[in-house]
């Protein structure tokens, strides 16, 4: 095999790579403020209710 054609396969794993990674990154932090958002959620709903419970 040619080395620039080593060399080019190489930099396409590299490049497959990061993009990967990058991706993975992504999906973690989206689950991590989905989290958060839910757990927002709840604590909303928890006032909300004490508040028509206090109304009534």
């Amino acid at each position: 095999m040619d080395a620039n054609v080593v060399m080019w396969v190489a930099g396409q794993l590299i490049v497959a790579a990061a993009i990967y990674g990058g991706i993975r990154a992504d999906i973690r932090s989206i689950h991590q403020r989905i989290e958060h958002a839910e757990k927002s959620l709840v604590e909303a709903h928890t006032r909300i209710d004490r508040m028509l419970e206090r109304g009534h």
